[in-house]
């Protein structure tokens, strides 16, 4: 009884179910044969919501390739129009996708490392189309970019290791991609780990830093190496230390091999604790605190050894134990000062 009192509005209700189902792709079909055969034609100003669903579903399939060509241009126009669209509805839709298409035609782009004057014309050609502006296309590369490069930075130190070759092949991506090394928006945590993973290659090496200025006042031609803030936890007399795999004999005039850190924390009954400054230099290690200070000449230093949070010293039948806050830093430390001796003796 009641579809015979409105029987456009069950006409229209299948229309539109019609194109719906068809997934909105020959709606201007639909419309059309409605239109032939319905005693009252479809005012598509009235189905401005249906127009809205078409027009977004044309976008979204536009979209698949990341670009618009002149003719997908042209069917998107011909919905608004058909529909009187506005402006307004119309920038709502394209706010939808605009930013994810855009990313990933620049992650596109990106695959080679590289961006090209054609390529970034390409990206602003589709970011107008899509109401984005110049700035936010700038963010999006660079972003991008700063992806490509932190995983090339998580890839090299995923072995624990960063080689000269690994070095020179960052530096060349990042002048590809744009990217200020020092200034890469990279994760804090992963840049750490690759300048100290670099570092350790270079000790490897026999490299030698300098430092200026240091903590200690040095003696006539002495170089400061390397400094650390450490706690002296323990001066044990009469020790005896056993054979090492990382334990180093200091003997003048012998060459010393690098050797490898103990995974082992220093575990000792604190007695006393002496917060202070551990320097390493071309002739000595010092201990500088308020309390209690040393300085063993490399000459005296029978063999030094290294743990997971610190370093051994024995001079004649005392062993002097420090920790240190940065505990990452025991291995640095170690390489260091062997560096210096063989240097240096």
């Amino acid at each position: 009884m009641f579809k015979n009192l409105f029987p456009g509005l069950s006409a229209q209700s299948k229309l539109i179910k019609d194109i719906r189902n068809d997934n909105y792709k020959n709606w201007e079909s639909h419309f059309d044969n409605y239109n032939k055969t319905a005693t009252r034609k479809a005012d598509p100003v009235k189905l401005r919501s249906l127009g809205l669903e078409i027009y977004e579903s044309i976008l979204k399939e536009v979209l698949q390739d990341y670009s618009i060509t002149d003719g997908e241009k042209e069917v998107l126009t011909k919905i608004k129009d058909y529909f009187q669209l506005s402006d307004t509805a119309i920038n709502s839709i394209k706010s939808k996708y605009a930013k994810g298409a855009l990313t990933n035609l620049s992650k596109q782009k990106l695959a080679d490392n590289q961006l090209t004057e054609e390529e970034i014309r390409e990206i602003g050609l589709l970011a107008k189309e899509l109401n984005i502006s110049e700035e936010e296309v700038k963010r999006i590369n660079q972003r991008n970019a700063s992806d490509l490069y932190e995983n090339a930075v998580k890839q090299i130190v995923s072995d624990k290791m960063v080689t000269v070759e690994e070095q020179q092949t960052l530096k060349l991506l990042a002048q590809q991609l744009g990217i200020n090394l020092r200034e890469a928006p990279i994760d804090k945590k992963l840049r750490e780990e690759y300048y100290f993973l670099t570092l350790l290659n270079a000790l490897n090496q026999g490299y030698l830093p300098e430092l200026k200025p240091p903590s200690i006042v040095t003696e006539k031609d002495e170089m400061a190496y390397w400094e650390i803030s450490s706690n002296l936890v323990a001066a044990r007399t009469g020790y005896v230390s056993k054979g090492s795999p990382v334990r180093i004999k200091v003997e003048k005039g012998v060459s010393y091999k690098l050797g490898s850190s103990r995974s082992t924390p220093i575990r000792e009954e604190v007695s006393s604790n002496h917060p202070g400054i551990f320097v390493v230099t071309n002739k000595r290690v010092v201990f500088a605190a308020s309390q209690q200070s040393f300085s063993i000449p490399f000459t005296q230093l029978h063999s030094f050894d290294t743990f997971a949070d610190g370093i051994g010293l024995q001079k004649n039948d005392t062993e002097l134990l420090l920790q240190f806050y940065d505990k990452q830093m025991s291995e640095v430390v170690f390489k260091v000062l062997t560096n210096a001796i063989n240097v240096n003796t």
